[in-house]
């Protein structure tokens, strides 16, 4: 049997960041035909005090008018920016989450949780390079 849940302390300053894939879109990649962006709406249930970010790249094959020039490395690099300055200018990291990080060894820093579908695992893996 395999545990999928978190050890509490944890939980208390968790960030996931979600990356859509080939001709996907920060939102409607995670968001059902209903209208319920499982990130959004669903997710926070679970892990009420995570910090829930998506990012957004042009990704677009299908347009008939101009597709995306850039290539993985530039949609790593980019996204490497972003984040570090999200992180950067909102850390919401609390004294208690700061005593966890340091418990567990996590160097001050909110741990990182990412979802990445298509390219986005792709751009990702750059990111790892």
């Amino acid at each position: 049997m395999t545990n999928l849940t978190f050890p509490f302390p944890l939980l208390l300053f968790l960030s996931i960041v979600a990356i859509h894939g080939l001709n996907g879109h920060r939102e409607n990649a995670w968001t059902s035909k209903n209208g319920t962006m499982w990130l959004k709406d669903l997710l926070p249930e679970d892990i009420p005090s995570a910090r829930i970010l998506t990012y957004g790249f042009d990704a677009d094959t299908r347009s008939f008018t101009q597709t995306s020039t850039q290539n993985i490395f530039r949609h790593a690099e980019t996204f490497v920016g972003d984040l570090s300055q999200v992180r950067r200018e909102n850390p919401e990291v609390s004294t208690v989450s700061r005593l966890c990080s340091l418990l567990f060894n996590l160097g001050g820093q909110r741990p990182i949780i990412f979802v990445a579908h298509s390219l986005g695992g792709i751009v990702l893996k750059e990111v790892s390079m």
